[in-house]
């Protein structure tokens, strides 16, 4: 018998496998929201949005996605478009989809649009979909990309990419579909059931102290400054790519030496602590506070979309390798633990929302901690034979 519960992310991550000696397969929940909306929860944990309902006298069912894919305010949607569907006497099942849509012309039309609108990482989602996903899926109609595909996309991908780089591609297809199915050009997501590659977040690279400084007089002398002074910004503070190039005049405080971040990776606002010598970076910017961003682009009115090629080139001439832009975030980190911070103080460096993330910095803290655990000692040593 279904459970009338409320749906909420708090209530559906709490609720238990069905038990393994049960008969039915699956448990199911009814939402107090939207009627026919249920969710199943197998033996193995896995959660399941379906919409239950009646047509031309028989019942009917219909699977709208996994949990954790397909939020719970989406499913809603979803069901609600399809009951409308219903009470005109279609069958949400045997509606066709538009098939004349492509994979390209969904992204260029309507995924990008809502992407600009209302998240700040659009330009890295565009430059996946222009240098990468286009080339495989551009030119399909929507329907026809399978799980086969995107399976085999996502493990030929860790052979020249991190697992992380594969994983937020990974991510952004599941996403990508899913507003295709919630505006009614897919019925089903092909990415669904392909799982995330397991990320060695431990295997990280670190600019030495002499490394940094070579990469430093090298962005001295490049030939494109705006990037050079964005890239030495993330050295000098720690701040993520995106948090840097969407960097605004109006967001740095001169007098307080703090740079209010309004939205970052965790959804929170943050101040990053300005030094002198990032201070005197961003002064040194051409058109101090005449525009809206601190690193503007090409296009008029909009930020540096990359600074990938200057980078590069940086790199080169330093003759540095196996780094990337994230890279820098480490390094501030590593150089601010190796200086006597805490992990503590690096999670709020860094804007962690959770200290797990710094975890991965504790083992450069155990000189410091040993340090500690001296001090502690020459303490109760001290007190002994005093």
């Amino acid at each position: 018998m279904s459970k009338l519960i409320r749906f909420s992310k708090r209530l559906i991550d709490a609720l238990p496998p069905q038990p393994t000696e049960a008969k039915a397969r699956e448990s199911e929940y009814s939402d107090t929201e939207v009627s026919g909306l249920k969710l199943l929860v197998n033996k193995q944990g896995r959660k399941f949005f379906y919409l239950r309902y009646r047509h031309a006298g028989r019942q009917r069912s219909m699977k709208l996605g996994n949990y954790g894919e397909l939020e719970i305010g989406d499913a809603r949607l979803l069901a609600l478009k399809h009951r409308a569907q219903l009470s005109s006497g279609v069958d949400p099942q045997e509606t066709l989809v538009e098939s004349g849509m492509t994979f390209r012309r969904f992204i260029d039309d309507h995924y990008l649009p809502h992407a600009y609108a209302s998240k700040r990482s659009a330009n890295s989602d565009n430059s996946k979909f222009k240098t990468h996903l286009f080339k495989l899926f551009g030119s399909r109609p929507l329907a026809s990309i399978t799980r086969q595909e995107i399976q085999r996309y996502h493990d030929e991908l860790i052979s020249r990419r991190a697992p992380a780089t594969a994983n937020r591609h990974l991510a952004l297809l599941k996403r990508s579909f899913n507003l295709a199915i919630l505006w009614g050009y897919l019925d089903a997501n092909p990415a669904t059931g392909i799982r995330m590659h397991t990320e060695n977040n431990q295997s990280q690279r670190f600019l030495s102290i002499d490394e940094a400084k070579r990469l430093w007089a090298v962005l001295s002398t490049e030939q494109n400054q705006i990037a050079a002074k964005a890239i030495k910004l993330m050295l000098l503070t720690g701040v993520r790519r995106e948090e840097a190039l969407q960097a605004r005049w109006e967001d740095i405080d001169q007098e307080r030496l703090l740079w209010n971040l309004p939205i970052t990776k965790s959804g929170r606002q943050r101040f990053v602590m300005l030094s002198e010598p990032a201070l005197a970076v961003i002064n040194e910017l051409p058109g101090l506070g005449s525009g809206h961003y601190l690193f503007p682009g090409a296009r008029p009115g909009k930020p540096l979309n990359n600074a990938r090629k200057c980078f590069q080139r940086a790199l080169k001439v330093a003759g540095l390798a196996h780094l990337r832009i994230h890279d820098l975030r480490h390094t501030f980190a590593s150089l601010a633990i190796n200086n006597g911070a805490s992990l503590y103080e690096v999670q709020h460096l860094l804007g962690h929302a959770s200290n797990k993330t710094t975890q991965r910095y504790a083992h450069l803290a155990s000189d410091n901690l040993r340090v500690a655990s001296n001090r502690v000692s020459d303490l109760v040593t001290a007190a002994r034979t005093g």
